[in-house]
């Protein structure tokens, strides 16, 4: 599937990561040139610097052969705009993040329809959700899930004297029972190194 994401921060990052090793045809959008050049340098994505509130640019990143936009920059107006321009592009699937209450309350006075979009994402009205996914993981620190519950993403803090620090993939695969499983990013000391 041909998919196109606006924002490249940790969320973009990630999503463009996984979507691409699901052999996914991925493109990601973003202002800031040192996300798309870190992006352009690990992933095999196509990566564009610009402003993804410009038809011109979201034609430059192939969004007339797109069939998923999804849209998590940090401001709800670029997201809404992005996926306003895919439906005039006629992208089938919209997604944008929505941090902004008001737009994904019962009482809202849009509809998602109405705000061209298939799904809003909101991160406090995960929270609850969220919450009980770090009771399920022991030792988890952060949790996320796509695809209806059938991607799990984890983030799991190592200390050096961990059963698992310093072990290779298989081996971490044999002292943890699960093998199936898919490292996505390493952060050392604040620096992301995978």
């Amino acid at each position: 599937m041909r998919i196109l994401i606006v924002g490249a921060g940790i969320v973009g990052f990630n999503l463009a990561q996984e979507l691409s090793q699901e052999g996914h045809d991925v493109a990601i959008v973003d202002k800031d040139l040192d996300r798309t050049r870190r992006i352009s340098d690990t992933l095999d994505v196509m990566a564009l610097q610009g402003n993804a509130c410009l038809p011109s640019v979201l034609v430059k990143a192939g969004i007339k052969s797109t069939e998923m936009l999804i849209a998590v920059t940090e401001k709800d107006e670029i997201n809404l705009l992005a996926c306003f321009l895919a439906s005039r592009f006629e992208v089938p699937k919209r997604f944008a993040r929505l941090r902004d209450m008001e737009f994904t309350t019962n009482g809202a006075i849009l509809s998602p329809q109405d705000l061209f979009i298939d799904q809003a994402i909101n991160p406090p009205q995960i929270m609850v959700e969220t919450i009980l996914k770090f009771l399920e993981t022991p030792g988890v620190v952060n949790v996320a899930e796509f695809a209806d519950g059938e991607v799990l993403l984890r983030e799991f803090d190592v200390p050096e004297n961990a059963p698992i620090a310093g072990k290779s993939i298989q081996d971490i695969r044999s002292i943890t029972l699960m093998d199936s499983f898919l490292i996505v990013a390493i952060v050392r000391e604040g620096e992301l190194v995978l």
